[in-house]
């Protein structure tokens, strides 16, 4: 595809900001200068896709947010990175959703990392579009307050768009997980349904209290949607509907390093930008300084796993009285650990004889003593 036809272009002017400052390194779309995408390794994007809100936002416009995060200086190591400008928005929702799905299926052909920053989150039916097109199962983690099931709802809106995720056909979605839901905005029904999947969901003072032990699930994501709401409105008041509970700034990001850690991540998106509620651009900074944490994250990023891999330990354990033996896998260099899940049955999920999950160095104690991790236990029923 033509990804000049599929955005549009946007205002830009290097020589404004200084050497090592991002402005003046990422190869930004600007009229009649389209991006050498042979030469990136991230593309960025805005959505202004609002339509999916309950009441639209009158103007959506992401001009502060690529000014601050132009304003930051590079890294210790150099990205190269291309703004594509704007994604053109179709005559619907869906038409947008589709053109989404087209330009990440490219962006992946080409080994391109793609994040982009957006109006309404039901826009992640469009990162999920990119996987069904290629048949390819996947893993969506949702960094959120709400589950967005809308279980009670027809329309697809940014409240309901997991329903239509999870009743999608043909389904490729192998794996769903929610960070960061607060139980009185929830209800059980939705915590049944989750349940049912063997669908993971990590309430707001779970994480908090070890923010570490879900980094094993970002790293086993092939996207991620952000929804701006789960951080708190103190730290971030430019949101569609906030709440004084959430996320803090430090905390979202060092999500984002976490979440650019994964060796299968396709796609990242930041949803609910209100542009309108920016006091002191205190929103467009934070999720500046989000990008950037997500690039410097991206230098570490893991290599694929093989268990013949030189820079593992492998640990074989037994659990439950030996009902269950497997094999947890520790890198040396970065203290990162997996967990082997045997296929039993014939799966029609085209995965080798044996998986390997992301996992914690308490999930490897757990099973040590014979217990069974729940991180484990739902995989191997997925799986079988």
């Amino acid at each position: 595809m033509e990804f000049e036809l599929s955005f549009d272009p946007v205002e830009h002017q290097s020589d404004q900001f200084t050497s090592g400052q991002l402005g003046a390194l990422v190869d930004v779309y600007t009229q009649g200068n389209f991006p050498n995408l042979s030469e990136a390794d991230v593309v960025i994007f805005s959505v202004v896709e609002n339509r999916g809100l309950d009441s639209e936002i009158e103007k959506l416009d992401f001009n502060d947010i690529r000014f601050q995060l132009f304003s930051l200086f590079q890294g210790e190591n150099r990205l190269r990175i291309a703004d594509l400008g704007d994604l053109k928005l179709g005559a619907s929702p869906s038409d947008t959703y589709q053109l989404l799905a087209d330009v990440l299926q490219e962006c992946n052909e080409r080994g391109l990392l793609a994040l982009f920053i957006g109006g309404s989150q039901d826009c992640t039916i469009g990162q999920y579009r990119s996987f069904v097109q290629t048949k390819q199962f996947c893993n969506m983690v949702s960094i959120d307050s709400r589950f967005d099931l809308g279980i009670n709802e027809q329309s697809v809106n940014s409240r309901s768009y997991l329903s239509h995720i999870f009743n999608h056909q043909p389904n490729v979605l192998f794996n769903f997980s929610n960070l960061g839901y607060q139980s009185y905005l929830v209800s059980w029904p939705e915590v049944e349904l989750l349940n049912k999947f063997f669908f993971d969901a990590h309430r707001l003072g779970e994480i908090r209290s070890n923010l570490e032990e879900v980094e094993p699930v970002l790293r086993d994501a092939n996207f991620i949607s952000i929804d701006l709401n789960a951080i708190k409105m103190s730290d971030s008041p430019a949101v569609v509907d906030g709440s004084p509970n959430g996320l803090s700034s430090d905390e979202i990001c060092q999500l984002m390093r976490y979440s650019a850690l994964g060796h299968k991540l396709q796609s990242l998106a930041i949803y609910n930008f209100n542009g309108v509620r920016d006091i002191n651009n205190q929103t467009s900074k934070l999720i500046a300084q989000m990008v950037w944490c997500f690039f410097e994250g991206y230098f570490h990023k893991m290599r694929n796993i093989t268990a013949n891999d030189e820079n593992l330990v492998k640990y074989h354990v037994s659990m439950h009285d030996g009902e269950y033996n497997t094999c947890f896998y520790k890198n040396k260099h970065n203290d990162k650990w997996w967990m082997e899940i045997p296929i039993l049955s014939d799966s029609n999920l085209n995965l080798s004889p044996n998986c390997f999950v992301p996992c914690s160095y308490k999930d490897y104690l757990l099973a040590s003593n014979g217990d069974v991790p729940e991180r484990w236990w739902k995989a191997f029923q997925k799986v079988n």
